[in-house]
This record gives C-alpha cells, sequence and structure tokens, in this order.
C-alpha cells in the first residue's frame, strides 16, 4: 500500500502540471446591490466569491451605482457572499455555467434592529444543501448571543448533545469533531461547550462524507468554522456574556485587510461554574450483596481561554498564503459530595460519606500553513498542521475521612498533518478531485496510581501513522442528475508500548483498507431535489481506551483500557429529498447504517473486589436504520418556525447477550426540536427554542426520556452595532434519568443541572467599509 501511495503522489503531479495551465474557458458574473426598502443602489459593498471549501475565489466592491464584476471565475457551484455595515448579510449558492453571467438584483434588508415601526421577515435556521455536506449559517442568528456551540449543536437537526457535552449524530455518538478541518488534541466535545458561538460562522453536518474526506466517524463529520471576516479595513466584533450563579465568557475578533495582506486576530475567554444534582440506586441480583443508595452533589468549574493570530498574503490574483498560531488552555475541575447508604433487603447495614476531586489541566499549540494556487479550471492547495499538547490531571476521592485512591497522569505529545488537494473542472459537466494525506500523532503518557493495597507506576507510548489518497469523479448527467463517486485508500499503523516494573509490553494494529463513496442527486425540479449517498467509515481505538491500567474515581467503579481494541467499520446509505418554495422549505433523510466489529464501553461485576469494570470491547455488530423530517415556515413576515423529528432503531448482536440492549427498551428511539422566531417592532427580537428527546438505548443502557425550553430576547443598541440580549436557559428542564443493566445488577442514575439559568450578552461590531475608497479589490482568484 505504501508503495501504491508513492506512485500515486507521483500521478497526482503529473495530472497537476498537465492540465493545470490548459487553456480553458472561464466565466465573468455582474450584478447590483439594491436597498430592499428604497429600491436605491448601495455603493461600496463588500461581495465574495467562495468556493465549497470556503475558500474566497473572486470578489471585490460595488460601485457608486451598486454594480459589480467578477472576472474569471471557473465554472462550478459557488456561494456568493454579499455584506454590508447596517445590512443583514446575504448567503446565495450560484452555478456558473456560462461565459458571460447577470446575476438576478440582491435586495439588501436593513438590520431588523435599526427599523423602528417596520415589520420586518423573521429569521429561520439557514442551511445550504450540497451534494455531500449541509452547512448551517449561525453568524446572523440570533442563536449565536449567549450561547456556546454546544448549544446551538442541540439545535441543528438530527445533532443531539448530552448532559455531559457527548455529541451524537443521527443517533450514533461516534462522531468525528473537526475545528477549523483540523482534529483537537484536547475533548473537542469540552471546547465546543465552552467555545462561545459568537466565535464562529458555520457548522458543517456531513452524514455521509465523500471521498475527500477523512474516513472517521461511523456516523459523519460535524466540522466547525470559526469567523473570520474579508472585508476591507479594520473590522471587529465583540461579544461579553454574563450568567447567573458564576458564568462568563467573551469573544473578541479582529482583521485588518490592506492590499495585499490580511491580518487576523481572535481571543476567547470562558470562565463557568455549574452544580449538577445526582442520585444513583445500586441494586445487585445477589441477595448477600448490599445494595447502595446515593445521593448528592456534583460542582463543574471550568475554564477555557484561546487566542489565534495569523495573516493571509495574497502573492497575486490566483496565489493565497495562509498563516497562524493558535494557543489554548482548558482545565475542568469536579468537585464531589455523596451520602452512601448501603441496604440488606429493607435494613440499613451502613452509612457513609464519599467525596472526591478531579482536576484536569490541558494546553495546546498549533501551527497551520496553507497555500492555494488558483489555476484557469482548477486549484491546487497544500496544507501543513503542526501542534503539541499537554494534560495533568490528579484526582483523589475519600469515604469519610481516609483517601482511598490517588490518579496523577501526565499525556504529551506531538502530531503532525501533510495534505494535498488538487481539483480540476474538466468542462461545464465534468470535475475530478484528487489528493494525499500524512498524519502521525506521537503520545506519551505517565501515570501513579496510588490506593491502599498498591502503588503503581507506569509509561505508555502511542504512535499512530495514517497514510491516505483519495480520487473522486462528479459530472452532470444530463440536466437533471449528478452523480459523484470516490474511492480513498488508506494505510495505518498504531503501535502501543506499555512500561510497567521495568517489563515491556507491546501492541500493534496494522490494517489497509478502501473506503468508497457515492452521491447521486436529481434536481426534480427548481424546488425538489432527491439525493442518494453511501460511504464507508472507520472508527479507531484511542490512546486512552487502549492503556491497559486501571483509573478509580468512586466507590464503585473502575476503568481499565483494552489494548486489543480493533478498528471499527461501517456501511452508511442514506436517502435525501429537498423541497424549498416561497416561505416553505422540508427535508426527509431515510437512513441506514450496518457496523462491524462496533466498540462500546460494558459493565461488568468483580464479585471478589465488589467493583463494577467499565472497559472498552468490540462487540459483534450494529444495525440502525431511521427517519428524519425537518421543515421551515414563514407563518408571517415576523414569524417563522423551524422543526426537526428524528426516529430510528437499533439493533445490537454479540455472543455475549449481556453486552446487547437491554430486553427492557422500547425500539424505537424518538427525539424531536422546535425553534421559533420572532421579529417585532422597535428592533426586538424574540427566539423560543424546545426539545424533546424520547427513550433512547444501547448496548446495556436505557436513558429515560427528556425535556428542556430556553427563550432569548434581543435588542439593538448604538445605532445598530451593538447588541443586548437576555436569556433564560432551563426555564424547563427534566433531568437526564438512565439505567444500566448487567447480568449481576441494575443501576439507576439521575442527574438535574441549575434551573434556570439567566444570562446577558452584549455584542458590537465595527469597521466593514470605507467610503471614497472606490478601487478596492479582493486580491484572490479573478479580482474584478
Amino acid at each position: 500500500m505504501k508503495n501504491l501511495i508513492v506512485k500515486l503522489i507521483t500521478v497526482i503531479g503529473l495530472l497537476v502540471s498537465t492540465v493545470a495551465n490548459a487553456n480553458t474557458a472561464t466565466s465573468s458574473i455582474s450584478g447590483e446591490v439594491l436597498d430592499q426598502q428604497t429600491n436605491q443602489a448601495i455603493a461600496y459593498v463588500t461581495v465574495a466569491l467562495l468556493n465549497t471549501e470556503n475558500k474566497i475565489v473572486g470578489g471585490g466592491i460595488s460601485d457608486e451605482n451598486g454594480k459589480f464584476k467578477i472576472k474569471n471565475i471557473n465554472f462550478g457551484t459557488y456561494t456568493i457572499e454579499v455584506q454590508s455595515i447596517g445590512y443583514e448579510k446575504i448567503h446565495q449558492s450560484i452555478n456558473v455555467n456560462k461565459r458571460s453571467m447577470d446575476l438576478p438584483s440582491f435586495y439588501m434588508l436593513t438590520s431588523a434592529e435599526e427599523l423602528e415601526e417596520v415589520v420586518v421577515q423573521g429569521q429561520r435556521l439557514n442551511i445550504e444543501r450540497g451534494i455531500d455536506k449541509n452547512v448551517i449559517n449561525v453568524t446572523d442568528g440570533m442563536i449565536a448571543d449567549g450561547n456556546s456551540v454546544s448549544e446551538v449543536l442541540n439545535t441543528v437537526p438530527e445533532i443531539s448533545v448530552g448532559t455531559n457535552g457527548e455529541i451524537s449524530l443521527r443517533g450514533e455518538s461516534n462522531v468525528r469533531i473537526l475545528i477549523d478541518g483540523k482534529p483537537s488534541q484536547m475533548s473537542a466535545e469540552q471546547v465546543l461547550q465552552a467555545l462561545p458561538a459568537s466565535s464562529i460562522e458555520k457548522i458543517e453536518v456531513i452524514t455521509n462524507p465523500s471521498a475527500k474526506y477523512d474516513p472517521d466517524g461511523l456516523s459523519g463529520i460535524i466540522n466547525v468554522i470559526t469567523k473570520k471576516e474579508r472585508m476591507q479595513g479594520l473590522n471587529g466584533n465583540l461579544s461579553l456574556n454574563a450568567g447567573s450563579r458564576e458564568k462568563y465568557d467573551g469573544y473578541l475578533g479582529l482583521n485588518y485587510r490592506h492590499k495585499k495582506f490580511n491580518f487576523f486576530a481572535q481571543g476567547t475567554y470562558y470562565d463557568n461554574r455549574m452544580e449538577e444534582e445526582t442520585t444513583r440506586d445500586l441494586a445487585y441480583k445477589n441477595p448477600e450483596t448490599p445494595s447502595l443508595s446515593q445521593s448528592g452533589n456534583l460542582i463543574k468549574n471550568t475554564f477555557f481561554g484561546n487566542y489565534k493570530v495569523g495573516f493571509d498574503y495574497f502573492l497575486d490574483s490566483t496565489n493565497t498564503i495562509t498563516f497562524y498560531y493558535e494557543g489554548s488552555s482548558y482545565q475542568h475541575k469536579e468537585n464531589f459530595n455523596y451520602s452512601n447508604r448501603y441496604f440488606l433487603g429493607e435494613e440499613e447495614v451502613n452509612n457513609i460519606s464519599e467525596n472526591g476531586l478531579k482536576d484536569a489541566l490541558s494546553t495546546q499549540n498549533a501551527f497551520s500553513l496553507n497555500h492555494r494556487k488558483d489555476f484557469k479550471k482548477g486549484a491546487l492547495e497544500t496544507d501543513l498542521f503542526y501542534g503539541n499538547a499537554e494534560v495533568d490531571m490528579n484526582a483523589t476521592f475519600n469515604m469519610g475521612d481516609e483517601m482511598v485512591s490517588e490518579n496523577v497522569s501526565r499525556l504529551y505529545g506531538h502530531f503532525g498533518i501533510l495534505k494535498l488537494d488538487y481539483n480540476h473542472q474538466i468542462d461545464d459537466k465534468s470535475s475530478f478531485e484528487v489528493g494525499y494525506k500524512g498524519e502521525l500523532f506521537d503520545l506519551d503518557t505517565e501515570q501513579r496510581n496510588a490506593s491502599q493495597e498498591s502503588d503503581i507506576n507506569y509509561n505508555y507510548h502511542y504512535l499512530m501513522n495514517v497514510q491516505s489518497i483519495y480520487a473522486s469523479y462528479q459530472r452532470s448527467l444530463g440536466k437533471k442528475f449528478t452523480l459523484k463517486a470516490g474511492l480513498r485508500g488508506e494505510s495505518a499503523t498504531i503501535d502501543g508500548t506499555l512500561l510497567q516494573d521495568q517489563e515491556r509490553e507491546k501492541f500493534n494494529i496494522d490494517y489497509t483498507s478502501l473506503f468508497p463513496s457515492v452521491h447521486l442527486v436529481y434536481q426534480i425540479n427548481d424546488n425538489n431535489r432527491l439525493g442518494l449517498s453511501y460511504s464507508r467509515r472507520i472508527n479507531r481505538p484511542n490512546i486512552l481506551s487502549m492503556i491497559p491500567v486501571e483509573n478509580r474515581y468512586n466507590s464503585t467503579y473502575v476503568e481499565v483500557g483494552n489494548p486489543d481494541l480493533q478498528p471499527s467499520y461501517t456501511n452508511s446509505f442514506s436517502l435525501d429529498h429537498n423541497y424549498n418554495k416561497n416561505k416553505f422549505g422540508l427535508n426527509t433523510s431515510v437512513y441506514v447504517r450496518h457496523s462491524t466489529n462496533i466498540m462500546r464501553s460494558v459493565l461488568n461485576y468483580d464479585e471478589e473486589r465488589d467493583l463494577n469494570i467499565a472497559k472498552t470491547v468490540n462487540l459483534g455488530s450494529s444495525f440502525t436504520g431511521g427517519a428524519s423530517v425537518s421543515a421551515n415556515y414563514a407563518i408571517t413576515d415576523w414569524w417563522s418556525v423551524d422543526m426537526n423529528v428524528n426516529m430510528y432503531y437499533l439493533e445490537i448482536s454479540d455472543e455475549d447477550e449481556n453486552h446487547t440492549i437491554p430486553e427492557e427498551a422500547n425500539p424505537i428511539n424518538v427525539s424531536a426540536k422546535l425553534n421559533s422566531n420572532l421579529m417585532l417592532p422597535h428592533g426586538i427580537a424574540m427566539s423560543i427554542n424546545a426539545r424533546y428527546a424520547g427513550q433512547r438505548y444501547d448496548a446495556q443502557q436505557i436513558v429515560d426520556p427528556n425535556y428542556g425550553l430556553n427563550m432569548a430576547v434581543r435588542k439593538s443598541v448604538l445605532k445598530n452595532k451593538g447588541r443586548i440580549t437576555l436569556k433564560v436557559d432551563n426555564i424547563i428542564n427534566s433531568g437526564y434519568s438512565s439505567t444500566n443493566y448487567n447480568k449481576d445488577f441494575v443501576e439507576n442514575s439521575f442527574y438535574l443541572q441549575e434551573t434556570p439559568i439567566y444570562r446577558a450578552s452584549f455584542s458590537y461590531m465595527f469597521g466593514g467599509q470605507f467610503k471614497g475608497r472606490k478601487n478596492r479589490k479582493l486580491h484572490s482568484s479573478g479580482g474584478m
């Protein structure tokens, strides 16, 4: 496989050099920008043309008559972005398929907050649907004010976020989470709980990724794209948020663009305290083993700091270099105090307190260098990414006044990525993509586990090397059909070495796999589109799930890694229909996944030690079949609603029935979401968000139905440049109740977060455009 990769890289280079400079036709597009209320031209509006990778390939500034023209644009599908201070930003998909195109006029709506007595159109969740991904625009939506990224994700169709931040897509928690297309060596789910939504621009949801994307994640990929302004001059936005019971966060983003340089800087601050009430009842089937009734509270304190600085340098109209450095620090503390009561039958035989502290500090440094070269009908993009990370953790727990265990660990390492992507528009009907990606993760962990019985020290070294190549081809079949097919080849090696008591033990995973993908789209008419897609995916074991050493954090549970874990594979199919006309949009999906060698954390009881052992193992297989329906409707000019219902069936098969789905489970999982948005006079906006999740189940576990309700009100200030938002979370909150089943015990747990939580936020935008500088251009492919 490695020789094949070398050969294919050579072939890619030859293809690029052969076709990159082919003398093929390009297009010029023109249009005008008007004020929707007055029908007057708007001068000095920033217009940018973005490709499917959210990269600028052309653009400029409207003249005094509101007109603009963009030249030398390759045929293909793009998003045109029109923005100006005091107006709502416009995103619109266009298909460039002629040498000269006159676009319909763009009518810009004055920001709702600037209007006094005028009633304006309500905001809806803005979803752009492509052949292999959906993009949710959150920049202009009210959902971004005062929320974390996790809270925004919990409003997105088919995505669910649990009380601990765990993210699932279409009922599967093994989803690949990326930030700006890059993996985070911190826990991505924890980072998204702390990252303010005001710092992000878009969320990409890819349930059946094409061959260009990594095959990681059985249910797909969620890519969170942070903001980076593109307007000329100095621009910025500031967001400050405060919540009841010690919750604070803020964001500052700056951008300065002058001639061939675009400088950007971002900073995020998050400091949050959250308290949970918990109860747990653990009943053993052996009548001689005392049952446990536990109650108490858990206090979580989380700090997250992040800063990012970088620049774009436009060498000429076809060459762009982007560099940035990003530093992050994440600290999470958990302090719990429980009362434990033990019973034999109805008789209480013991009563003792349990308390503990868990303190984890993570730091990460990342460097990214990107070069993009645009050709007349294609582009070559090169990415270099390097990062280092360290996680230091100390966890202790006590029974009464006596310490039972202490775990001290340090995980540190380096990771690097090299990525090459080339795309080429063969003609107005067909295109292809080829590329290479190499990943190297070199991590070490040092740990000390001390208890009353032992004091153990060990080191574990983890090395993962993944080399992959891909190719895909897209073609329009007549006027109605579009086909995209691709194949990704991957060769991976995961080596683990455990050093304990001067003894060395090695573990190895070595595999070569192919990951095909197919997407077929049928454009029924202007309002209806039907899509069928397939992809093969993988779930690789991570370092924490493989370390074969016990970690104990409370009186009843021990976690232990499994070095014998093997990758899990899935075949995923999806049939999707999209309907959009005027004020109504309807999207339906029917999906099927079949996974083999699935990984699940299962519980087994060690009677001799009186402990429950949690260990990630490979089970047999799983089958998921489901359907999702999403709709948005503008009921009036000032009131719109979005809703989603997702239901699925899950079956797990394994030789050990103790590890499968409990018999008590409801065979169908159902969840629903409703977002209602109102735009009122005097620049006031209101949003109500409700969610419901029916009974859900997985291996050994049933989660009971839960629900919640949030509300927010927003008002403009400071001549439409500032916004004040008041928000109430958990107005109604059922909490989370679950039951774990095992052949030796049954455990019932209940968690209830603070209710309600009051939040206030202030955001301010400045900069944008400077009249009198009429000749400004976007220095990227095909400027004016």
